[in-house]
């Protein structure tokens, strides 16, 4: 089984790949945690891969709930994959002491955590995700073989990134304060039924965030067809990123 979690799309198409590549299911995260805390057993012989994107060089705190919950019987193969902007830090170093992989690996994906920054542009998401695509194939061969590798490209300074900045994101910029939808919100409730945690109430037509802290899956914010949802004052003229096959395509 080959377990997922994703605001955007990124992980999501990766674990499906992997998942169609190595004759396995992919099963989301957010939805086996919708309706409380889930035990996962894995036995020996099987094996077991967990796909996540990086947040401030750390695993989302869902997926490292999720992770608790998974044992891993003696003898099953594990492995992590996380999609990141560029760097992963020591997300997978650190989430090794709940999720015991034998193997890790990181694939670049296109950005789309707007609030720090804009969307990568056309050319260079294209330029990801086909190198992503390629990398997938690699994966899938070493997950088939269980070999145990790590192709993980952690960046510069990765222990102070993942050691202090990545707290300090998590205990400071996961409020959901800063979010706000526009007077051009057609109330379609997709972002209340998207939301992972359930963080979104839909009151007099409009999206409240009713949670103070959300996982900043950014979800909400890039899938809205209105582009009305912002956080704070910095996203109104930036882009929306969500995955699509379209960039796959060579033109």
């Amino acid at each position: 089984m080959i377990f997922y979690f994703s605001g955007t799309g990124n992980s999501k198409w990766v674990a499906e790949r992997l998942a169609a590549r190595t004759g396995d299911q992919a099963s989301s995260i957010a939805n086996l945690m919708r309706d409380g805390p889930t035990a996962v057993a894995i036995s020996s012989g099987s094996t077991v891969g967990v796909v996540f994107p990086v947040y401030a060089w750390g695993a989302p705190k869902i997926v490292e709930r999720f992770c608790k919950s998974i044992g891993v019987g003696e003898g099953a193969y594990a492995y992590a994959v996380c999609t990141c902007g560029d760097e992963a830090g020591n997300a997978m170093k650190r989430l090794k002491k709940i999720f015991p992989w034998q193997s890790a690996f990181s694939i670049a994906m296109p950005n789309n955590y707007i609030p720090m920054y804009d969307v990568d542009s056309e050319y260079l998401a294209r330029s990801k995700a086909q190198k992503a695509e390629q990398q997938i194939e690699m994966i899938s061969a070493s997950v088939l073989n269980k070999e145990r590798i790590y192709s993980v490209h952690a960046g510069s300074m990765a222990g102070l990134k993942t050691s202090v900045i990545s707290p300090l994101f998590n205990a400071c910029a996961r409020s959901t304060k800063p979010f706000a939808a526009g007077d051009d919100c057609i109330s379609c409730n997709l972002c209340q039924n998207i939301c992972p945690i359930s963080a979104i109430s839909m009151q007099n037509g409009k999206p409240v965030w009713i949670r103070k802290h959300c996982t900043q899956c950014m979800a909400c914010i890039n899938r809205c067809p209105q582009r009305c949802i912002q956080y704070g004052g910095g996203t109104k003229d930036r882009g929306r990123y969500v995955f699509s096959e379209k960039l796959l395509k060579i033109d």
